[in-house]
């Protein structure tokens, strides 16, 4: 008898009681119908001002970032300047994900089009920039399985990094693009602070 287990309440007999608790769940509710439902409009009347500042903040954020002429970018640190290229793509429909810098893999951020992902090595850098930044955007493809790699900087690349990047396929977007992508958004970069190549 010792290996014998008790029955006890079956399978059915517990959905059973579950069915039972529920169906005592959904009297009490339609007897207090009126409650729950000005609970609910309470509750959505109290967070659509929350969502609206909340959304609202960011845009504003994003403006501030994107407002920023290319002698402020100059003078940005590595961080404010991935905010800045976060925003900028932002606001050309991307979604960003940024990557935490302890463990970033190799890109700053992630942009996100639907199902397609674009890894991204932001490099604020006063001369112009070598092959690190192109491997470190190659390996954030290969890290976060995206559909491609990007290397950013507000300023020029050496020439081997261009033909590396032609080899490990990672797009170069220098200081003259960013110039162009700003003026897409409608963001004013003076053309004077270009710095020549």
């Amino acid at each position: 008898m010792a290996g014998k287990r008790s029955k006890g309440l079956g399978v059915n007999s517990d959905k059973l009681l579950i069915y039972m608790l529920y169906a005592v769940v959904f009297i009490v509710i339609l007897q207090h119908i009126e409650v729950f439902i000005g609970y609910a409009i309470l509750v959505a009347l109290l967070a659509i001002p929350f969502l609206l500042l909340r959304w609202y903040t960011k845009r504003e954020k994003n403006q501030q970032v994107l407002q920023a002429g290319l002698n402020e970018i100059d003078r940005m640190d590595s961080i404010q300047f991935g905010q800045y290229v976060g925003a900028l793509f932002e606001s050309k429909g991307y979604s960003v994900e940024y990557t935490a810098k302890s463990a970033e893999y190799g890109a700053d951020l992630l942009l996100h089009k639907g199902a397609y992902s674009i890894a991204v090595q932001a490099t604020q850098y006063n001369s112009p920039v070598g092959v690190k930044a192109v491997q470190e955007a190659s390996s954030g493809k290969e890290f976060y399985k995206a559909n491609e790699a990007w290397a950013v900087t507000n300023h020029t690349f050496t020439k081997h990094a261009c033909s590396y990047a032609e080899k490990l396929d990672v797009k170069l977007i220098d200081r003259n693009d960013l110039i162009h992508f700003a003026s897409e958004t409608k963001v004013i970069a003076k053309p004077q602070e270009t710095r020549p190549t």
